[in-house]
């Protein structure tokens, strides 16, 4: 369930400094400017145990992301210096809870940390004095900028308490080269409770319409009235059934929680094999409740949860619930199923347990309230082949929801054969099918005679259709931001057409490339904004830029760098923007946090001794020292021995405004031109 977007609350108590810093971002910011600040302490346990702590503060008006790994921001990341002289015990834990919302750059929900957190790992030493080294990484973000940094951590433990200070952050390189490490485990959790519960509830209370539910209902009604006719006695038979009910479905929850740990969310979020194995199960459940086979359980299971409930009394209330379980999991499976790997996505123990005791309150009101107000049973509508259209209805839509866990399948091989425009294709014409099954035109071997479309059904058609038509501009770039969370990434467009002043993306293939002087060094793992072409090493860059004689567009960029994927979703795909850039600079895009080794001649050491290895490593030590920042997105112009033109841009969602800043960077290249 989409968390809906939380407004960072920009901060009221700044010195005057601060304050004119920030009303003029183009001006650059003081590169040693922390963002986070680390404080790094240890506290003997036991017997050579000790607990290690991590506190972190983080500066007003920022907030740092998470442990968890997702598709999007760059999480907060212990590594460990191996050593054979100690060994990590359990997980890294926080000392609160982290906040969650869902990032419409990233389109996926990220975990987030404001003010202070302190996070503690527990290690067992098995030498007299031990050294516990390493680094921690993170990326802090306002509403304007990213900034990635690291932290160096060293504990000297000899049976002692023992405190040590954070070095200097350093946060004019990303993190160093790859390397063997011991990984703390992801720990932070939170998550939208409530709103988890009411989903559970309404697939509840949707399964109660099942084939499989339904028709149970004036049964099980009928078995509570049986033997004494005492309103007290139905009504307490009923109330056991319903808490029964409501029980076992929190017991299964509750086994998945005691069995989850954070590696399991983890393989369950990202990797290929359980994927794919939902993937399968989903689109099973879709072709058995199109009708194609049933899917049970062991039919001995049912028969002697029956034979319990046939001894008759309160004890077979319970009984009778176990067997409304058993025999119903064929329709409620895949609503079992959708909420279980939902609530082990989401990384927190109690989600499963609220799900489960959700879901099982929802499917139990309905026969609660009927054994309380057996007279309302009358104006039941007869089961009947509307509760099979149910049932094919929910094939739909399942079919759809399976596409999801095959994105991320496709996503880690990175295969891109599920595109964004494939999704929408087939949702598309799934909800088309919907509409036309409800009005009858289409018709499946299980389905009886439709004589008439009752009102319900029509508006559920016309719903329907309406959401194809929804879709399809998706077909042709528009964002969908409705449903942007349940399918692939804007970046996965294989098409995109905008209208106004927007212009069609070209692919890679059909990419102008008449500003460029060779096939740009990283081309084919680097990007740009759609439609736009360029370089991705700055000495490269600037040597094309000599050669056409042209200014320079440096953008500073990063994977991770939620804004930057704002405003290549926004401004960056005005026509306007596109085509000056493309006609009159040489782009250059720099990204901070990219992980590619250089060639050992390529190394540098940067100002605090440290050696940087890697292409973001490099990129980012630059801006930090040539312009005085390290954050991202940041713009500058510069003629082609790299002497800035302008002062430099950072985050822009005025696409006027940008163009603006363009013209002039390029009227100052052609000025001092004239002049030389």
């Amino acid at each position: 369930m989409m968390i809906m977007r939380k407004i960072l609350v920009l901060t009221c108590f700044l010195s005057t400094l601060t304050v004119l810093d920030a009303q003029d971002f183009n001006l650059g910011q003081d590169k040693n400017r922390e963002t986070v600040s680390w404080t790094f302490a240890s506290e003997k346990t036991g017997d050579s145990e000790f607990e290690l702590s991590f506190k972190a503060k983080i500066s007003a008006g920022f907030y740092m992301y998470g442990l968890e790994k997702t598709e999007g921001p760059l999480p907060l990341e212990f590594t460990f210096e191996p050593s054979g002289d100690y060994e990590l015990i359990g997980e890294m834990i926080p000392d609160k809870k982290s906040k969650e919302k869902f990032d419409e750059a990233f389109e996926v929900n990220v975990k987030y940390y404001e003010g202070t957190v302190t996070f503690k790992q527990k290690a067992k030493i098995s030498a007299a004095k031990v050294n516990i080294k390493g680094i921690v990484s993170y990326q802090a973000c306002s509403s304007e900028q990213c900034i990635p940094g690291d932290s160096e951590f060293s504990f000297n433990l000899e049976g002692a308490v023992s405190e040590s200070k954070t070095k200097p952050d350093s946060k004019l390189d990303s993190k160093p080269e790859t390397r063997p490490a011991v990984k703390s485990a992801v720990a932070g959790k939170d998550s939208s409770l409530p709103g988890f519960f009411i989903l559970a509830f309404f697939m509840g209370l949707l399964g109660v319409l099942t084939p499989c539910v339904f028709p149970m209902i004036p049964m099980t009604v009928s078995f509570f009235m049986s033997g004494s006719g005492k309103r007290a006695v139905v009504a307490t038979k009923g109330l056991i059934f319903g808490l029964s009910i409501t029980l076992i479905y929190t017991l299964i929850g509750l086994i998945v929680a005691l069995t989850q740990n954070e590696a399991f969310a983890t393989v369950l979020s990202s990797h290929w094999i359980p994927n794919l194995l939902f993937f399968i199960l989903f689109v099973a459940f879709a072709l058995s409740f199109f009708g194609l086979f049933e899917i049970t359980l062991p039919s001995g299971l049912a028969n002697r949860a029956d034979r319990q409930a046939d001894k008759g009394g309160y004890l077979a209330s319970f009984f009778l619930a176990v067997t409304l379980a058993v025999v119903s999991f064929s329709c409620t499976g895949p609503f079992v199923g959708t909420l279980l790997v939902q609530s082990a996505r989401g990384g927190i123990a109690l989600e499963p347990v609220l799900g489960m005791f959700g879901f099982g309150t929802g499917l139990s009101l309905p026969f609660i309230v009927f054994a309380f107000l057996p007279s309302l049973m009358k104006k039941l509508p007869k089961s009947g082949g509307w509760l099979n259209s149910v049932k094919v209805v929910f094939a739909f839509v399942i079919a759809g929801m399976s596409l999801k866990f095959l994105d991320i399948v496709d996503n880690y091989f990175t295969l891109n054969i599920i595109t964004r425009d494939a999704v929408i294709a087939v949702w598309t014409v799934l909800a088309i099918f919907i509409g036309l099954y409800l009005l009858g035109k289409i018709k499946l071997p299980h389905d009886s005679d439709l004589k008439h479309v009752g009102i319900f059904r029509m508006l559920l058609a016309i719903a329907s259709f309406s959401f194809a038509f929804y879709l399809l501009p998706g077909l042709f770039g528009a964002p969908l931001s409705a449903v942007s969370a349940f399918m692939p990434a804007q970046e996965k467009q294989v098409f995109s057409l905008i209208s106004g002043n927007s212009a069609p993306v070209p692919s890679v293939a059909a990419m102008n490339t008449d500003n460029l002087c060779g096939t740009p060094r990283y081309s084919d793992f680097l990007t740009l904004p759609k439609g736009i072409s360029g370089y991705f090493d700055l000495k490269e860059g600037l040597a094309c830029a000599k050669e056409k004689n042209r200014p320079v567009f440096l953008d500073f960029k990063g994977h991770n760098c939620g804004n930057c994927k704002k405003m290549e979703k926004g401004i960056f795909l005005d026509k306007r923007i596109i085509d000056i850039l493309n006609e009159k600079f040489t782009v250059i895009g720099l990204y901070t946090d990219d992980k590619t080794e250089l060639p050992e001649s390529e190394h540098i050491t940067a100002s605090n001794g440290r050696i940087l290895k890697t292409v973001g490593a490099v990129n980012l030590n630059y801006e930090a020292e040539t312009y005085g920042l390290n954050a991202q997105p940041y713009f500058v112009i510069t003629d082609a021995d790299g002497k800035a033109l302008t002062d430099g841009l950072g985050y822009e969602t005025d696409a006027d405004k940008f163009l603006q800043w363009l013209q002039t960077g390029l009227e100052l290249f052609n000025k001092e031109r004239k002049n030389e």
